[in-house]
């Protein structure tokens, strides 16, 4: 029986997949040896002749093809949870590679403390660097910015917490996902950190960010699919506040801690949906023009723009899901964390 399981969900991304497939034939010996779990969630582009390619040749690790209908990567990774065999899972996404050591890193935490819950970093490639759009860019920005945090000291080791289990590169006892459930499915965002929420209140874990356990991420996404992730999140983060999994102070933050110019934005977008498009419009359009401008400064005002956007975003998914911007707004105004007080306040 293997140490670690690396779960894999994918759906039609056969040619990153392959470049995740080499990194892990390329990583370190680990001890008591892995496995790779890729679960097919419905794909339709090759990827399952190419896995059945992969399972025929000689490799240092077994690798097993889960097959489903399309049906999310919760469900896909419950899946890879249920067929693993390793006391210990490795979540990797299809467009991650793992850099040497990294598997072996990840090991040697657990054999250490039974009770960690370890993210790794996932950092640009910067041969991509030309060519990827500005909101890719600023999806690395945010992360770099993160992991900046941890490495200098700005944030403490203990500031690591379930809102930063992003499972695209992390690691968790099988037992643990096992006794909470696994993933809950009906979250199509979100659904890493409303599972970390539950193994920290339920198996007692610590979550640590450890730049060792190094990736590459190479997210292939379009600006709507993009733009989809925030109004998700704010609909979510209302729904785990309404049933107590999250506190409202994590969106009422989310407007009053922001600079001005972007809570002046969000005051005009939000009362109305037409204005709210024109807005989104102008602002990608800035974004893009400024980050074409090869000089630092107006790359970060390009960078700068799409902070507002996905701000904005947020607040709207936030809105939808209360049904209302005068319900949303008496989150703003709500002076407490209680979730109850909060509750009456957006009623």
């Amino acid at each position: 029986m293997p140490f670690l399981s690396v779960v894999i969900p994918t759906y039609n991304r056969c040619v990153s997949l392959k470049v995740t497939l080499n990194a892990l034939k390329a990583q370190e010996p680990v001890p008591g040896g892995f496995e790779v779990v890729v679960v097919s969630d419905g794909s339709t582009d090759g990827t399952d002749a190419l896995l059945a390619g992969w399972m025929a040749a000689s490799l240092p690790f077994t690798l097993r093809l889960v097959r489903q209908e399309n049906a999310g990567p919760a469900r896909a990774r419950n899946r890879g949870i249920h067929e693993a065999e390793g006391e210990v899972i490795v979540f990797l996404d299809d467009d991650v590679e793992p850099l040497p050591g990294c598997l072996r890193a990840h090991a040697r935490r657990h054999e250490e403390n039974k009770k960690l819950v370890l993210i790794g970093p996932m950092s640009p490639d910067p041969k991509r660097a030309s060519s990827e759009p500005v909101w890719i860019a600023w999806e690395h920005a945010m992360l770099q910015k993160q992991y900046d945090s941890w490495k200098n000291g700005i944030w403490a080791e203990h500031e690591c917490g379930p809102h930063n289990f992003y499972t695209g590169n992390a690691s968790v006892r099988r037992e643990y996902l096992m006794a909470v459930g696994g993933f809950d499915e009906g979250f199509t965002r979100q659904e890493d950190v409303e599972l970390a929420t539950r193994l920290e209140r339920e198996c007692g874990v610590h979550f640590r960010f450890d730049p060792v356990l190094a990736a590459l991420h190479r997210p292939l996404r379009t600006f709507v699919s993009w733009l989809r992730v925030p109004h998700a999140y704010g609909r979510l983060d209302v729904i785990r506040a309404q049933r107590g999994d999250a506190s409202w102070e994590v969106i009422r933050q989310s407007y009053v801690s922001r600079q001005r110019a972007t809570k002046f934005l969000a005051r005009l977008a939000l009362p109305h949906i037409v204005a709210g498009a024109f807005l989104r419009g102008l602002l990608r359009l800035a974004a893009q023009m400024a980050y074409a401008v090869p000089l630092a400064a107006a790359q970060r005002v390009g960078l700068g723009a799409l902070s507002a956007l996905y701000n904005i975003h947020y607040l709207e998914g936030a809105r939808d899901e209360l049904g209302s911007w005068d319900a949303l707004r008496q989150v703003f105004c709500a002076s407490t964390t209680s979730t109850r007080e909060v509750k009456e306040r957006a009623a």
